[in-house]
């Protein structure tokens, strides 16, 4: 039983640390590729090192003369690491969350994700989640992660299948929009997403108006800081391209759409409506010409688990970001402190050290 308790504190102390590194931000990012010339300097160093040693063994014996060096050595790695703490505390760590607030500085994003009956196809790799609708689930979650780690974005999030239904209004709330998102089920989609009691539809995957939708989600005030990321298998039995006019309101609107493929697009699975048997696998050819059309990009997921998180880190986090906002934020806490003083004790240190 210790030996478990061991194991899960470890495990623990793992995650903290991994929360850490995570949430942990640099007011000057740029100046830590100045600890990159830290190892050259050492290498140099050991390198003058020799050469001093050789010399000087030419005119004494070396074990009189190592207590110097090894003092000498002593030294420089109490002033390498003090270097260390001082250049990560002048690039001004943050971490936390601070009393003061600032303005929500970054892009707006509309996630659209697709609930019509073929996204219940359980085609995907992996088996914890093997529907379409449970990977577009955990990819929309992966992505607000990644929205929340440096914060000041927006979030809004829509669903669809015969009609359309705004989940969540954009918000830097990321633990509200995670909570809407992990409620989200394909099995039971939300009633105002299904076909009106009476009214005959031709399809029950409308890409389109859940497109429309995301537009309308969007602050107009902000063009061109505003995203859509579409998850869908594009699996529209209807075939009446009903998606165009969604495309089109979004080039008009100015907001790229990335367009995010689920599903297996070679094996087709066969599943039942009605009683009757169809055979749904992801289409492509439509989720490709919409992001074509938006100037956005396509995502070919496929059978795999979309890694949006990532993909926004890449992508869409670094393009312009608004600069105004009705929203407040938190601010990280400043922690240069807790690099700037080790340093100086290390100097210190070092300082005396090579006096003794």
């Amino acid at each position: 039983m210790p030996l478990l308790a061991t194991a899960s504190g470890l495990a623990g102390f793992a995650e903290d640390a991994r929360d850490f590194l995570v949430a942990l931000r640099f007011a000057r990012p740029e100046l830590l590729w100045l600890l990159l010339l830290l190892p050259v300097f050492a290498i140099l160093n050991r390198w003058a090192a020799r050469r001093r040693r050789a010399a000087i063994a030419k005119i004494g014996k070396p074990n009189t003369i190592a207590g110097q060096f090894t003092r000498q050595a002593t030294r420089n790695r109490w002033f390498g690491l003090a270097w260390a703490f001082l250049i990560l505390g002048v690039a001004g760590p943050l971490w936390g969350k601070s009393d003061e607030t600032g303005v929500a500085v970054g892009r707006d994003v509309v996630i659209v994700i697709d609930l019509s009956r073929t996204m219940l196809a359980d085609d995907m790799t992996d088996r914890k989640t093997p529907a379409r609708w449970q990977a577009a689930r955990l990819a929309a979650i992966d992505m607000i992660d990644a929205m929340a780690a440096r914060g000041g974005h927006r979030v809004g999030v829509v669903v669809f299948a015969a009609r359309t239904k705004l989940l969540c209004p954009l918000t830097t709330d990321y633990d509200h929009a995670r909570a809407i998102v992990a409620e989200i089920s394909g099995e039971y989609p939300p009633v105002e997403v299904r076909p009106a009691v009476g009214v005959d539809v031709l399809s029950g995957t409308r890409i389109g108006a859940g497109l429309i939708a995301g537009v309308k989600a969007h602050d107009n005030r902000f063009l061109g800081f505003q995203d859509i990321v579409l998850l869908s298998d594009g699996d529209d039995p209807g075939e009446d391209m009903e998606w165009v006019r969604g495309a089109g309101a979004a080039r008009e609107a100015r907001i790229p759409v990335h367009s995010v493929g689920l599903g297996d697009p070679d094996s087709g699975t066969f599943m039942t409506l009605d009683d009757e048997p169809f055979e749904t696998r992801l289409q492509e050819a439509p989720l490709k010409q919409i992001a074509a059309e938006t100037r956005g990009q396509y995502v070919a997921s496929r059978k795999d688990t979309p890694r949006l998180g990532e993909f926004f880190r890449s992508q869409i986090e670094p393009l312009p970001g608004r600069e105004v906002s009705d929203e407040t934020v938190p601010l990280p806490r400043e922690r240069y402190l807790w690099c700037l003083v080790p340093a100086l004790a290390l100097f210190t240190l070092g300082w005396l050290r090579g006096r003794s």
